[in-house]
């Protein structure tokens, strides 16, 4: 997904929400921000979220270092909830608090939006500042905000800075046994989807994230030592990609700070991102791979068989597909 690749039309419309909207110049936002303790903001509008979405950062950026409290951002931010992917604009930490800032330009922003209060508490950003073009208006119908996760919502990292244990699943201190997981289960139903259609579901995920600049899907032969990627998920975490004809593909999570249902969101999302495209292939009848020795279909079966049967016989397994990094 672009930086800032959001709505850019505007419409106009005569009604006003309150009284600090109505005091604004047409050239300038109307917003909210006073209501979460911020001085009054005018901010220009120029009809590009880029634009706009750069010169708001600057300024709280600056109202931060005058305040002497830390300040980050980050753009085109994407939160993985139980219902999909929410994608907004900006997000920022000022000093102890966490904004998300989104700008309206025309009605279906404004639909968005009213979705977005709806979902916006539960993600790591939950003080919804808008910047608003239009009056806010009440008495409308939300239009969805969130969209299925997909593989394009992630892009490669080419300097990651990694350490630590990352692996495909973890016992959570002890709280999940591998054999009754939900990951065991989207795990087995994507070595489901990947066998016969690997080399192409490989160049798939490539081109996706980035990491190949192909324009059109083509087969890719899984390399026969593993190769590593880092790419940046969901809530900018890095997981790693590793991928081998022995053990095909494999996405691992830093345990430490990963959720249980993040990861199985994650999974699930990618999972049908991967169905859909094995679907399209098997539509128009491409050929499938050949058998190879070994197989990511046969290491995965194996493995997780005998990792059932040691939990099975009483043994603590914490972790699966594990790798540590320095």
């Amino acid at each position: 997904m672009g930086l800032f690749d959001f709505l850019k039309k505007e419409k106009k419309t005569n009604e006003s929400s309150s009284k600090s909207q109505s005091n604004k110049a047409q050239n300038n936002f109307i917003t909210n921000i006073t209501d979460f303790g911020f001085e009054d903001f005018e901010l220009g509008i120029s009809g590009k979220v880029r634009v706009d979405g750069i010169l708001a950062i600057a300024e709280l950026q600056k109202r931060a270092e005058n305040k002497g409290v830390q300040f980050s951002y980050s753009v085109m931010y994407v939160s993985l909830l139980e219902e999909g992917a929410l994608t907004v604009p900006v997000v920022i930490n000022f000093g102890e608090e966490a904004y998300t800032l989104y700008f309206i330009y025309n009605e279906d922003d404004l639909l968005k939006y009213k979705d977005l209060q709806e979902h916006v508490g539960k993600t790591k950003y939950p003080n919804l500042i808008y910047f608003s073009s239009i009056p806010i208006y009440e008495g409308y119908e939300p239009k969805k905000i969130i969209e299925p996760f997909q593989l394009a919502d992630m892009r490669i990292e080419k300097e990651p800075k990694v350490n630590g244990t990352y692996a495909m699943w973890w016992s959570n201190k002890g709280q999940e046994k591998f054999a009754n997981s939900e990951t065991l289960n989207l795990l087995t139903k994507l070595y489901d989807v990947f066998k016969g259609y690997e080399s192409y579901l490989v160049g798939y995920l490539l081109r996706q994230t980035r990491i190949t600049e192909e324009k059109e899907l083509q087969r890719m032969n899984l390399p026969e030592t593993s190769k590593n990627f880092v790419i940046l998920g969901p809530e900018n975490k890095l997981i790693i990609l590793d991928i081998s004809q022995e053990k095909g593909i494999r996405f691992l999570f830093p345990i430490e700070d990963t959720s249980k249902e993040y990861r199985e969101r994650f999974l699930k999302g990618v999972l049908v991102d991967f169905l859909s495209t094995r679907l399209y292939l098997q539509k128009n009848e491409l050929e499938e791979d050949e058998p190879k020795e070994p197989n990511s279909y046969d290491w995965f079966t194996f493995m997780s068989k005998v990792t059932v049967e040691q939990e099975g016989k009483g043994e603590n397994i914490e972790l699966v597909g594990g790798m540590k990094l320095d």
